[in-house]
């Protein structure tokens, strides 16, 4: 008889579909210490990516274009990028040091 239970696991289930080279672009972003990102994947799907994840799109959340332009942008002050930057996927962290955090 076995007492170990596996481990539910908390990634999210078609998020490895980003290869490890893969740009992404960065639509918006909130303000402050922790910045959160909206990202686009390749295939046009939004995702928001965190600081707590380290940016992690394994661990991202999917929105829709509407969510981003009513709720983000519009309720909670993220700030468009437009035109959207482009980043390789993994250099994500990277540039939030680089370019956001330095203003905070």
């Amino acid at each position: 008889m076995s007492f170990y239970f596996a481990r539910a696991s908390y990634r999210l289930p078609a998020m490895s579909d980003v290869g490890a080279g893969e740009a992404v672009k960065i639509r918006a972003h909130s303000p402050g210490r922790y910045p959160i990102l909206v990202v686009e994947l390749g295939g046009g799907e939004l995702r928001t990516v965190y600081f707590e994840t380290g940016y992690d799109l394994e661990r991202a959340k999917r929105v829709e274009e509407g969510w981003l332009r009513e709720n983000a942008v519009g309720r909670h002050s993220f700030l468009e990028v437009d035109p959207p930057e482009e980043v390789p996927a993994p250099a994500l962290r990277d540039y939030v040091r680089r370019e956001l955090l330095e203003e905070v």
